[in-house]
């Protein structure tokens, strides 16, 4: 009978807890390398937002609700909901060996709905020498824990000339802001 009792008071106990749980918003985020004689030159990132955060960007932003975004509808979401996150590094982290990299402004943008999902792909001129770019990580990481990525390489292997740059997926612990160590997923470059 005790059991019973405790049960639900035990759920009334956390919910207040439950409800101030992160993530809040999730996001696939894919990785692709841009290579060029002197090394790494971009690279460009892509989301897939969740269907429930897609489904209210969408609504915000596709005024005609047509299920496409007009060039002026995607301008509106690159000024009102991307341009800020320079400030946060576009939620990249990115390391060689244990130097952190500072995360340069996008050179590009665009969004697209694909199957009710909005999805932001941009470029981050990320310069990085082929003598650096071995063992380098990259993930994206919101220290806030508000979203919570899902990281990996667009491919696992991209060539250029001679060499050949192979992505695995890794995971790096971070101190979040209040709710402890997360694990990342990251991807880790390999040169061959």
């Amino acid at each position: 009978m005790e059991r019973k009792l405790l049960a639900p008071l035990a759920l009334l106990i956390l919910l207040p807890i439950l409800a101030h749980a992160h993530p809040h918003m999730w996001i696939d985020g894919t990785i692709e390398l841009h290579l060029d004689n002197s090394g790494l030159s971009a690279l460009t990132a892509t989301w897939a937002f969740d269907e429930f955060n897609s489904a209210e960007m969408i609504f915000m932003f596709d005024d005609d609700l047509d299920g496409e975004l007009s060039r002026a509808e995607v301008e509106a979401i690159r000024d009102q909901a991307f341009a800020h996150l320079v400030q946060l590094d576009y939620f990249l982290i990115a390391f060689a060996g244990q130097d952190r990299l500072e995360i340069p402004q996008a050179d590009s943008f665009d969004a697209r709905i694909e199957r009710g999902r909005l999805i932001y792909e941009f470029t981050v001129p990320l310069r990085l020498p082929w003598s650096r770019l071995d063992d380098t990580v990259i993930a994206f990481f919101d220290v806030s824990y508000f979203i919570d990525f899902l990281s990996e390489g667009a491919r696992d292997r991209y060539a250029h000339g001679s060499r050949t740059v192979r992505l695995r997926s890794d995971t790096l612990r971070l101190a979040s802001q209040g709710w402890g160590t997360i694990q990342v997923p990251a991807v880790r470059t390999a040169i061959r």
